[in-house]
């Protein structure tokens, strides 16, 4: 898999895949993987709208899936209306404040400092901690199949 191949996509509405997948989020779509029974694909339904369910089966052509929030399959579709496998989700950036702010206020005065009298023990490295705790998580990225 590699990043060139994916493409993000938005999900409008829908309960059909919570938990795994909730209204709102992004996913993330490989356009070059073949689907395996089992994977979460997203394709075009019969009028145009872009679906991501669960691939339970394959016969002639045809792909048979279902949302793991729905009782029923969706009505079979041709391969040709497959937009791609879906990987993962992109998850948000938690935004915080208070941690930007000690960020941007002690971490220059620690650079200077630990330079200034040449500070290598992790003692010193304490006030750098704290401020990390409040600071900002990374966007991640979490997967989505049944095949690892």
């Amino acid at each position: 898999m590699s990043l060139k191949n994916l493409e993000k996509v938005k999900v409008l509405y829908g309960n059909d895949m919570q938990p795994s997948i909730d209204p709102k989020e992004t996913l993330l779509v490989d356009r070059t993987v073949e689907p395996k029974i089992g994977d979460v694909i997203l394709f075009e339904n019969r009028y145009g709208m872009r679906i991501a369910h669960r691939l339970l089966h394959k016969c002639a052509g045809y792909y048979f899936t279902k949302g793991d929030n729905c009782r029923f399959f969706n009505f079979p579709f041709k391969k040709d209306k497959v937009l791609g496998v879906v990987v993962g989700k992109e998850m948000p950036v938690i935004k915080n404040r208070v941690g930007e702010f000690f960020i941007l206020l002690f971490l220059p005065y620690f650079i200077l400092y630990s330079k200034a009298f040449d500070l290598k023990k992790k003692k010193h490295f304490f006030l750098l901690k704290a401020a990390s705790i409040f600071y900002p998580y990374l966007p991640t990225v979490e997967r989505m199949n049944a095949h690892g």
